[in-house]
């Protein structure tokens, strides 16, 4: 079985019950596959990242094999603004940054709004979520993990990444901090890696941390602007 995201978000969750920790969201048009099904919840696994979670069946949209293959070779579009609304059959919808706008035809939801949206850099990307609310499993306008927000900035800009921070450092290609540029990505922990943020000109870098928030990065790692201390260990850059 298969099914899209055709609500704002969807949680995803780490057992089948509404109790338990949100391992992730799923974003308005994403698709998935059915993995397992257990009465009222719905064992999931999200085509971009392969990631899994449980769903509630109440919040499942069923569409077939053929649908599900035809709308992923299609070449998806984003919303890069923060938030923009949907005319459908039960009335007005708000979807935010991320979602993948090139599948409301097939939802027969439409647009509210002609968008401008102007291409932008990785760093103008991810400025647009400063001040966004820390929210673990979340990747979404209205809270955001650290590893989700690089994957959704990544996402914009049309480089495929991993959930998770460590899967993303297995993706890039490892080098010196010396030799990073804007956008690339650094990552944090002690003996593993647990943190992630994207690199800016300037000594800075760009995180969730409580909120997305700018602090100094040197090579010992990130300097918190309030604390004035190491708050994440340096460990690996990555370019992609």
């Amino acid at each position: 079985m298969y099914g899209i995201c055709h609500l704002s978000n969807i949680p995803l969750r780490k057992e089948k019950t509404s109790k338990s920790e949100l391992v992730t969201q799923l974003i308005y048009g994403e698709l998935y596959k059915i993995v397992e099904k257990n009465k009222k919840w719905y064992l999931i696994e999200i085509y971009n990242d392969k990631y899994q979670g449980w769903i509630n069946y109440s919040q499942f949209k069923e569409i077939t094999k053929k649908e599900f293959n035809n709308l992923r070779i299609n070449d998806q579009k984003f919303l890069k603004i923060i938030y923009t609304e949907l005319e459908t059959k039960s009335g007005t919808m708000l979807i935010g940054i991320g979602a993948v706008i090139s599948n409301c035809n097939f939802l027969n939801h439409k647009l509210k709004n002609n968008l401008n949206q102007l291409t932008s850099s990785i760093k103008e990307t991810a400025l647009k979520f400063l001040n966004v609310p820390y929210l673990w499993g979340g990747k979404t306008y209205s809270g955001i993990d650290c590893s989700g927000f690089t994957q959704l900035v990544y996402k914009l800009n049309k480089i495929k990444i991993n959930r998770d921070a460590y899967q993303q450092a297995e993706q890039g290609k490892a080098i010196d901090l010396v030799n990073a540029k804007e956008g690339d990505l650094a990552f944090f922990g002690n003996k593993e890696i647990t943190h992630v943020g994207i690199i800016l000109k300037n000594q800075k870098i760009i995180h969730a941390f409580g909120k997305v928030r700018i602090d100094v990065l040197n090579k010992k790692g990130i300097l918190n602007s309030d604390s004035n201390s190491i708050s994440h260990k340096l460990i690996k850059v990555c370019t992609y």
